[in-house]
């Protein structure tokens, strides 16, 4: 059965800003328009920039998210929205470890590359003992 790793990455410091700036025009433009527009209109603006903002949080939360799942058939790394990556142990033929970048090289050429894994010291400790594990087990030379 394979293992599951989350090895996502937050949000940077200038999306962080975006998002105070998102709600902070969003309040404001609802104020606007509730003192404007009457309560049917505000709450209208209200909801609308309630949605959008609930939108971006999934769209970033989506695209920060990396999952890796080892196990004995082989690796498979999740990142983003529609990137996915698997590599059976067969066709690994080189593992570099490091929690900088984790990189599976494969035999037809395809790598499995996992930057800025360092970033999350408390996941990046038992990924990289259970990729040693797998790598010894297999025989890949890493």
């Amino acid at each position: 059965m394979a293992e599951q790793f989350d090895l996502s990455t937050s949000p940077g410091t200038s999306q962080r800003l975006i998002f105070a700036l998102l709600g902070i025009s969003q309040l404001i433009l609802s104020t606007i328009a509730f003192q404007r527009g009457g309560f049917a209109y505000g709450l209208a603006v209200l909801g609308g920039g309630i949605a959008a903002f609930c939108a971006a949080a999934f769209f970033v939360h989506r695209l920060h998210r990396r999952l890796v799942w080892l196990g004995p058939e082989g690796v498979t790394v999740e990142e983003g929205f529609f990137g996915r990556q698997t590599l059976a142990w067969a066709e690994v033929k080189k593992v570099s470890l490091s929690p900088a970048a984790t990189v599976f090289h494969a035999e037809t050429g395809e790598d499995i590359v996992l930057h800025n894994a360092a970033n999350q010291p408390s996941d990046i400790a038992p990924f990289l003992a259970r990729v040693r594990a797998l790598v010894d087990e297999y025989g890949v030379n890493g």
